[in-house]
């Protein structure tokens, strides 16, 4: 009889037990789903298997797959495809899958409770061999799988390339390995004259914050690809308004102000440029304007690949319209090169990619409409330039947390440092201040990823994305 209220005090003690298992479980994938606007269980669909790439089955085990005789091997983009799983009462933070090809080691994260179909970039695994792999909280289903591969397109430090960004900072997390390596010019598109007031404890009035801010972004676009190996004379900022491309092509022909920035001469940022040419072009903040502007650019660099967003993978609707405005440019001109089509600003997962910046970038997710392209590229970034990446991302005045050195208290500024200094100490890392959305994290990775079209290509896909925003009242 005695035995029993110690035996009530146990179960008890087990099941508040259980339930604080379950509660920190819950709580640890919780951060993460309020970036993420689908269902993690969710399948990715890409449909690479009817792309321009060559497909094999090969025999997935819990250890790996052998590298098939007949497929090619290096200087090709793979990509495995497999069904994951992973825990749901203790689901990590940052599951991962590592894997091995001769003395080479690789990983590609995923996000908290995946489920389903998912891409396992194994780019730089191609060749004979095993390639071995280790889940880390994150298992697969064995069995038969397939294995896409897409031969990669020549480039090398002779290969014309025109990176097209929205905004400063844009072409550095999304293709600085790609131009830091090639002949590249850096054109932007906008001065970057909006967002957080950044500033604001220098320059209270808004007005005037606006315009030093689009000066120093501008700024920042021509010098920061020196970094890279691009000269300034190649960096050039064409000077548009940031957060009214869409509303350009909304109101065609009509021009369209700055939102917040105090100008007297609306084409200052413009003038900016140390290449004369554009610097004493005329300005017109209107998309007939914007169209021609970057069919000059065309003209002038006569690019064989142009880098740009992908307006149907990139939520920015600065991102999505520069290139539309740019298709619309190629259309007029009937160029025949290859776009290269990345994202900035995943739809529905703006923290892609994840986990820590030594990792693989993978495909983001996607579901529903198939997506027009011909190939995948997954250019590789060695370990330099990758740095080099960092640091030049670092250069960004906007990526920079400039306001607490300026406007917080300091024993404000103390609080939040221990606050971190906690959060690192349990390990943590989502907690920090701006972790998911941090592009020193997200940026500077051993590969970059393009969806790879050509014109005909583009220009459905162009005509898609007008459908989509036709039907949102765009």
């Amino acid at each position: 009889m005695s035995s029993r209220p110690w035996l009530h005090r146990h179960r008890i003690a087990l099941l508040i037990a259980l339930l604080a298992v379950a509660l920190w479980g819950h709580c640890r994938g919780s951060s993460y789903r309020n970036f993420f606007q689908h269902d993690p269980r969710q399948a990715h669909d890409y449909a690479l298997d009817r792309r321009d790439g060559q497909t094999f089955e090969v025999r997935l085990t819990r250890n790996g797959f052998e590298w098939p005789e007949e497929a090619p091997e290096p200087g090709v983009t793979a990509f495995l495809e497999l069904h994951v799983k992973t825990r749901v009462l203790l689901p990590s933070l940052d599951p991962s899958i590592e894997f091995r090809s001769g003395d080479r080691n690789f990983s590609q994260s995923f996000a908290p409770r995946s489920t389903g179909r998912r891409y396992l970039n194994v780019s730089p695994a191609a060749g004979p061999g095993r390639v071995d792999m280790v889940g880390r909280q994150i298992g697969w289903r064995t069995g038969p799988a397939r294995l896409v591969v897409f031969a990669n397109r020549p480039i090398d430090e002779s290969t014309r390339v025109l990176v097209v960004a929205p905004h400063p900072d844009d072409a550095e997390i999304a293709a600085f390995g790609l131009y830091a390596t090639t002949l590249a010019d850096v054109v932007t598109v906008t001065a970057g004259d909006y967002g957080g007031k950044n500033y604001g404890g220098l320059f209270p009035e808004t007005g005037e914050h606006y315009r030093i801010k689009g000066l120093i972004r501008t700024w920042d676009s021509l010098t920061v690809p020196f970094i890279g190996h691009v000269p300034i004379n190649r960096a050039r900022n064409l000077g548009y308004f940031d957060g009214t491309l869409r509303t350009l092509h909304e109101r065609r022909p009509r021009k369209v102000p700055a939102i917040l920035t105090e100008l007297q001469e609306p084409g200052l940022f413009r003038r900016v440029n140390t290449e004369p040419q554009l610097a004493t072009r005329p300005f017109e903040s209107s998309w007939p304007a914007l169209v021609e502007d970057l069919r000059r650019e065309v003209d002038w660099v006569g690019p064989e690949l142009i880098a740009a967003p992908n307006p149907l993978l990139d939520n920015h609707a600065d991102h999505q319209y520069t290139t539309v405005a740019l298709i619309e440019a190629l259309e007029e001109r009937g160029w025949d090169g290859a776009l290269l089509l990345y994202t900035n600003h995943p739809t529905r997962a703006e923290p892609y990619p994840l986990g820590p910046n030594t990792a693989l970038e993978s495909l983001p997710p996607w579901f529903g409409d198939e997506l027009p392209f011909q190939t995948v590229l997954s250019y590789p970034v060695d370990e330099t330039t990758r740095r080099l990446n960092y640091l030049a991302l670092e250069a960004m005045h906007d990526l920079r947390p400039f306001e607490h050195r300026v406007t917080t208290p300091f024993l404000e500024r103390a609080r939040d440092l221990a606050e971190e200094a906690v959060w690192r100490a349990l390990g943590r890392h989502d907690k920090l201040p701006g972790y998911l959305y941090d592009y020193l994290r997200r940026g500077p990775r051993p590969n970059e990823i393009y969806l790879v079209l050509d014109l005909e290509q583009a220009v459905r896909l162009k005509e898609r994305f007008l459908e989509i925003e036709a039907v949102r009242g765009h």
